[in-house]
């Protein structure tokens, strides 16, 4: 008889306890766990020869509050992108002032000739006085001939060359190799023009100031003589 009245009693107390939860309203923190209410102990009857152990009630379990509602993840901001900044406009350049129209151009100076070096005195040709027919050096020896000037210019190129541009060689006759050198019919070999002395001895003649003053009046200017061809070296 003991152990249905527990029963009862036990479920009693369950049955009381649901009813008075759903009549109280929900409250936000989690209701309080509702520890189990022993039952009075029944009149004690008389002793009986072996008491049995009263069991155990069972735990009630407590019932597991409402899970909360999850909350919102919040709205992550979206990155903003920053708006390129401009090129900086180049300052305009101001034209350059034009020159006022009624203003004189400046006057520009007239460039100046460097001076002149004084110039050497020519041998001008009122200092030459040319006697006209042929103008030939004395033969130092009897018995020479000339040669002519084509023979002269196999060993003396430079000296012909320039000889036949200057006014000896314009003249006529010409006043050629032989007209100052003398004939050359014994010196013209090279071995004997190699030797000055054998030259000399076989015809060959300097020309002097004496024999130059035929033609050139005036002042006696011993340059003349090399003036009148190139000479080599």
């Amino acid at each position: 008889m003991r152990t249905p009245r527990l029963a009862l009693a036990l479920i009693a107390l369950t049955l009381a306890a649901c009813k008075a939860r759903e009549a109280a309203p929900p409250a936000p923190e989690p209701a309080a766990t509702v520890a189990p209410v022993e039952a009075a102990p029944p009149p004690a009857a008389a002793p009986a020869p072996e008491a049995e152990p009263a069991p155990t009630p069972p735990e009630i379990a407590t019932p597991a509050p409402p899970p909360a509602a999850p909350s919102a993840a919040p709205a992550r901001p979206k990155p903003t992108t920053a708006p390129a900044a401009a090129p900086p406009k180049a300052a305009p350049t101001a034209p350059p002032a034009a020159p006022p129209a009624d203003a004189p151009p400046p006057p520009t100076a007239a460039p100046t000739a460097p001076p002149k070096p004084p110039a050497a005195p020519p041998a001008s040709s009122s200092n030459i006085v040319d006697p006209g027919g042929e103008v030939v050096v004395a033969a130092t020896k009897p018995g020479l001939t000339r040669i002519g000037a084509d023979k002269c210019r196999v060993c003396h190129k430079v000296q012909h060359a320039s000889w036949a541009a200057s006014g000896h060689a314009k003249r006529n006759p010409p006043l050629d190799c032989e007209g100052c050198h003398g004939p050359g019919s014994e010196y013209k070999t090279l071995s004997v023009m190699k030797d000055p002395k054998k030259a000399r001895a076989a015809g060959l003649v300097d020309p002097d100031a004496a024999y130059c003053g035929k033609c050139h009046k005036g002042p006696w200017d011993p340059a003349l003589l090399r003036k009148a061809h190139a000479h080599k070296g």
